[in-house]
This record gives C-alpha cells, structure tokens and sequence, in this order.
C-alpha cells in the first residue's frame, strides 16, 4: 500500500488580499494529511478523520466532476457560486467523488483506486486542509499508477480541486501544500522565503469557525467595493513590508505588522468578538496575534517571550498548541 502525506498551511499575512491579486506569505506547517492508496476497480474511500467510509463507481466520479465544473463556469459568470457550493455540499461525499473525478480526468486514468484519509491536521479552521487533501489524493494517485509528474503538475491539479472548494481562490493554498516551505505568492509567482529563528515556531488558537473559505471569499467579495479596497490595500501594502522585515529579521515591525494585518481582517467583518478579546491580551503583553484565514478558525499568536504567551493563554483559557513553519511539501510516505 503507498501512502503520502501533504503539509497544511498558514497565511502569516496577505490573507483575502490574496484572492484580488495582491501578494501573501503563506507557510506550510507540521501538521499533514496523510493517503493510503491501492489500485481497486471502483472508488473506495474510508475517512478516519470523520469515520465514515463509502464506495462508488468510477463513473459517478466523472458525473460529479462535470457537474462542478459546469456549476464553477456559471458561479464565475455572475460572481456567485452559491449553487456550487450547495450541490457539493448535498451529501457528505460529493466533494470527494468531484475532487477524484477531476483528478482520474486529468491523469487520463480510467480505474480506480482505494483510499485511506488519516493525519492530524484539523479541518475547517483555516489551516488548509482542503488544498492539503487535493494535494495529498493527486500525488497518491498519480504514483499509484507510476505516473511521473512535476510538483508542479500536481499544484495545477489541486488549484482546480480549489477551485470546486472555494469558487476563486489565489491558488496560495495548494501551492504551500505541494511545494512546502514559506513562499511569497503573487498571482501564481511563487518565491521562496527564509523566516527568522524566533519565527519557525509560533503558538496556534484553534476557534469554532462559521464559514467555509469559500463563504468567506464571497462575503468579502460582497462588501462595498471602495471600503473593501481600502482595506485589501492596506493588508497588501503590509504584505510587502512584512516582507523586508522578515529579511531584516525586524522583530518590532514583524509584530506591528502582524497586528495591523488583524485590524483590517476584523475590519473586513471576519473576525469574532472571541479572537478580538483574544487579541487584545496578547496585545497588552507586547505581543501579535492575527487571523489566519478569518470567520474564526486559526489565530496566530506571537511573542518572543514564549513561556510568557504561554502563561496568558493558560489564564485566557483557549485551546492552543505549538506548531512548526517550513514544513516539507508533498512527499511518498512509503
């Protein structure tokens, strides 16, 4: 049995400014989904992270996946892709059967494969497990049937899996996923970052989050656009300092930059008055915390006195963990 793992993500900043274009650093993390595959001839898939397992025809796959993408041509029309969103949300395995579709599509594959979802990234609170899972399946299927494609490849696969996932994303998630690391990420250029020591780790809160990336796209999208811009402006311009302040290793700009990054994002509408009580405590002892995604999900939390911010988490009382930036990208397991 083969199996791969895929890495999950976080936007240190440039989050929804992103989507319009503009650039985000985003940082594969060590946490991953991890697919077990073999050769089967219908689709069969056991989920351990939700503990369900099902089977189908390898034709349902390619119906699914038509019908999505019909569904996304007609979302992209007239900028809404609520019907999308809906028809794979009609039942727990659509978005499985469009995502294997798309790929078996892709790969000019007409068997099919049996599949074993497992790992310890948390899905629905922005930290990419769905550009993960894309990711992951892509790379398990094509070594599966010993195809030999780029990194590359697979990223432009899963950006269109995203696509299904979220209506028009940047495509920043699935290139951190397949390509690991931290990356600048504009319009599809992807560069290569270095971080600072006191930056590889940093402390996550993990929040109840309400909305999809997908719903979040659109209701950002559906702000007033002059307001909406200013802020998406601001969130961009901070975006190209942060990245100076990285290479100068800018401790206090790093943290101001942060915190600025948060106060559009909430000004967006995305945040909750959880995060922002969460934010002002971290703020009060020196430190930075922002968003990573929005609609509640993932905080990153950050002072360079870690035991400090430790102590204030305990007394706030939110479930946090510590994770790991520059994780590898997509790898085979075994």
């Amino acid at each position: 049995m083969l199996e791969v793992s895929s890495p999950g993500k976080i936007h240190i900043i440039g989050e929804h400014a992103v989507v319009y274009g503009y650039p985000a650093i985003i940082s594969a993390i060590d946490r991953r989904i991890k697919i077990r595959a073999e050769e089967s001839n219908k689709i069969k898939i056991k989920n351990n992270l939700y503990q369900k397992e099902t089977q189908f025809e390898v034709e349902e796959t390619a119906a699914a996946a038509k019908k999505s993408r019909e569904l996304w041509k007609k979302g992209d029309k007239k900028n809404d892709f609520t019907d999308l969103f809906a028809f794979l949300k009609s039942d727990f395995w659509k978005r499985n059967k469009a995502t294997i579709g798309l790929i078996l599509f892709s790969l000019k594959i007409k068997d099919g494969v049996s599949l074993i979802i497992d790992g310890d990234l948390p899905s629905g609170v922005g930290l990419g497990s769905s550009a993960s899972l894309s990711v992951a399946i892509t790379k398990a299927i094509a070594e599966l049937y010993a195809l030999q494609i780029s990194n590359q490849k697979i990223n432009e696969i899963a950006f269109e899996i995203e696509k299904l996932n979220h209506g028009r994303p940047s495509g920043g998630d699935n290139s951190a996923c397949a390509f690991g690391g931290t990356i600048w990420f504009e319009k599809e250029k992807i560069e290569p970052l270095s971080l600072p020591d006191f930056l590889k780790n940093l402390i996550i809160v993990l929040t109840k989050r309400k909305l999809s990336t997908g719903d979040l796209v659109q209701k950002v999208g559906n702000l007033e656009k002059n307001f909406r811009d200013s802020k998406i402006k601001n969130i961009a311009e901070a975006t190209y300092k942060m990245k100076l302040a990285l290479k100068n290793e800018n401790l206090d700009e790093i943290k101001y930059l942060i915190n600025f990054a948060q106060d559009n994002l909430a000004g967006l509408g995305i945040s909750s008055p959880e995060i922002n009580e969460l934010v002002r405590g971290i703020r009060e002892v020196g430190g930075a915390a922002k968003l990573s995604g929005g609609g509640g999900g993932t905080v990153i939390c950050f002072h360079q006195n870690k035991e400090k911010l430790i102590k204030l988490l305990k007394k706030l009382g939110p479930n946090f963990e510590e994770i790991k930036l520059g994780a590898e990208g997509v790898r085979v397991e075994s």
